[in-house]
Formats: C-alpha cells, sequence, structure tokens
C-alpha cells in the first residue's frame, strides 16, 4: 500500500515538472518574438532621424535669411559687390587652404590663363569638388555652369548664389541658361564647363558633348583647356559627403592648359562643332598624359592635337561609340537632330 502512495506521489511530481517546462517554454517564445522585432525597430528609429533630419534642413533658418538678404541688397544695388567679396575673400581664399591641408593641393599651369577677355573654361570631371578646385586654381572669377536641381538643395542653394553659379536645366535646350552664358562670355567674363557631362567613376576621360565647342563658335571666345587629377578617389561619384576620405594619402592636383582661339571665319555648324569639341577632349588629354597643350588658332581638323602616339593612352579615357564625323553615312533628318541636340550643355 505504501508503495502505491509513493509511485503516485512520484507520477504527480513527474506531471507538476512537465507543466511547469511548458509553461516555461511558452513563456519564453515572446522574448524570442521580441528579439526577432528589434533590428526593424531599430530601422524604424533610423527612418524616423532621417525624416527628422530631412525637415530640419527643410525648415532651416539659413535658405530664408540668404534670400531676404540678397534681395534687400538688390535693392539697395549692392548685391554685386558682396558677392564680390565673398568669391575672393571667403571663398577663393579657403578652399586654397583647404585642399592644402587634406590633400595637399597643387596647381600648374597658372601663368597659362589668359589675363583679360572673355573665356571658356573646361576640365574633366570627377568629384563634386571639381569647380572649387579649378576656380580656385585660376586668378580670375570663373562663373560655372550648374544643374538646376542644386539650387532646390537646403543650405548648399544658398552658398553658391554668391559664386555666380549659372542654373541649368539637363536634358533640355535651356534659352535663359545660354543666354546667361552668352552674356558673361561677351562681357570679358569667363564661364566653367565639364563637356563629359558627368562625372568619371574611375578618372578616365569620357566622351564629351559639343554645347562648350558650339559655344567658342557662337561667341568667338578661346577655350582654356584643364586637367584634374585625383579628386574622385577624395570624393568618388555616387558618395555623399560622409564617404569623403580626409588626408589618407590622397593627393589632389590641377594643370591649367594654354589658351586655344577659334578662328572667326568659322561658321557654328554641325562639322565645326564635332572639330572644336574634339580638339577640346585631345588638348585634356595631353594634359592628362603629363604633356602640355600648344596655344593656337584651330581653323582645321589638322590643327587638332595628335594624341594616338600617347603610352597607355587607354588608362586615360573611356572608349567612346564612333561615329562618322563628315556625315556621309548618316540621313539628313539624323543629321538635323544631331544639330538640335549639339545645343544642349550637359552637366553633373
Amino acid at each position: 500500500m505504501t508503495e502505491k502512495k509513493e509511485n503516485s506521489l512520484q507520477n504527480s511530481e513527474i506531471k507538476i515538472l512537465k507543466t511547469s517546462n511548458s509553461a516555461i517554454s511558452q513563456s519564453s517564445s515572446p522574448l524570442k518574438s521580441s528579439s526577432l522585432i528589434s533590428p526593424s525597430s531599430s530601422t524604424s528609429l533610423s527612418s524616423v532621424s532621417s525624416k527628422i533630419l530631412k525637415m530640419l534642413l527643410k525648415y532651416n533658418p539659413f535658405d530664408p535669411i540668404c534670400d531676404w538678404s540678397r534681395k534687400v541688397m538688390q535693392d539697395l544695388g549692392i548685391l554685386d559687390i558682396y558677392d564680390e567679396f565673398i568669391y575672393w575673400n571667403v571663398g577663393r581664399a579657403n578652399f586654397i587652404q583647404f585642399f592644402r591641408t587634406f590633400w595637399g593641393y597643387d596647381i600648374r599651369g597658372k601663368e597659362n590663363f589668359p589675363e583679360h577677355g572673355g573665356a571658356l573654361v573646361i576640365a574633366n570631371h570627377q568629384s563634386e569638388f571639381d569647380p572649387f578646385l579649378v576656380g580656385s586654381a585660376v586668378h580670375r572669377k570663373v562663373q560655372w555652369l550648374s544643374k538646376a536641381e542644386n539650387f532646390e538643395i537646403p543650405i548648399f542653394r544658398s552658398i553658391i548664389k554668391p559664386f555666380g553659379t549659372i542654373p541649368l536645366r539637363r536634358g533640355q535646350s535651356d534659352e535663359k541658361a545660354l543666354a546667361k552664358v552668352r552674356s558673361v562670355l561677351e562681357g570679358g567674363g569667363c564661364v566653367g564647363m565639364f563637356p563629359e557631362g558627368t562625372r568619371s567613376p574611375d578618372g578616365k576621360l569620357g566622351p564629351f558633348h559639343k554645347g562648350a565647342a558650339r559655344l567658342c563658335l557662337e561667341t568667338g571666345v578661346p577655350y582654356v583647356p584643364c586637367a584634374i587629377f585625383g579628386a574622385y578617389r577624395v570624393f568618388p561619384k555616387h558618395v555623399n559627403v560622409t564617404g569623403i576620405r580626409w588626408n589618407k594619402g590622397y593627393k589632389i592636383s590641377v594643370v591649367i592648359g594654354n589658351p586655344v582661339y577659334i578662328d572667326p571665319s568659322l561658321e557654328s555648324n554641325f562639322e565645326n562643332a564635332e572639330m572644336v569639341k574634339d580638339a577640346m577632349r585631345h588638348d585634356i588629354i595631353l594634359l592628362k598624359a603629363g604633356l602640355m597643350n600648344k596655344s593656337r588658332v584651330l581653323r582645321t581638323r589638322k590643327d587638332i592635337a595628335p594624341v594616338e602616339q600617347i603610352p597607355d593612352l587607354n588608362s586615360l579615357v573611356r572608349e567612346e561609340i564612333q561615329m562618322d564625323r563628315i556625315g556621309n553615312s548618316i540621313s539628313e533628318k539624323e543629321r538635323m537632330q544631331l544639330e538640335a541636340n549639339s545645343d544642349n550643355l550637359s552637366i553633373s
């Protein structure tokens, strides 16, 4: 009888243990599910932080204050004086020091830049720093074309306005921008452009658009080729400011080439725009190869600098689709379309 009681007690204890284990396992399952929720909650927190930051940027007080102050100075007739002061004393002076401090910024060929008259400054395009690199390398004010979207970026839009930056709508013929560019060039000023139309991801020179070439033909101003080195390593394409490589042994330098003048008798047509475009690209290839282009008057294709014999040319340029420059292999309709598209000034 005593043995039966003991067995029944043991059985009841086993049942109690099983029940408690089941309860424990059930109570632990919410813990497991909560641990799975944790990453998504952190993601949502990051998303909220990003939205808050965007809202703070969108409604920042800096832009309205700058817009108001620029309007007041324009009404008083002193806006141009203010912009000149910012360009030379705040912008250029500090940019040079900034680039030298972090990347040993070196400038060569400063003596080549023309002292007077309008000039179109062209350069290879490697990073967002490029306008400031080339602009601070020369002793004259250069007004750069910039995509219209940059004038919608909070804070940044207020920074670039005092530098005379010209907004341009990409992928279309922007007559307002073209008129402004022509006005600056014909008034004896300097305008900067990147004929590639976009930043190079690897530092190699890409194909050129004809917008810069057509401007030289229409206004009669020379072009000044410039070569930028090392900027794509410091501030690569598709990288925001958080991805800038600060002072990690990278070097940035700019070489300023000799001005090239356009024969005033040349008409502004498709063939001549192709010729000037090729001359521009070849001159920058020479600079990238460590050579110096010649100052000359461009009259025919014979005046284009030869680059075929440059060692390791493939390491300097990217392949581009070749087309018949004489135009014998394209239809009249295609020629007219190319003529219309050549007016578009593409930039990054």
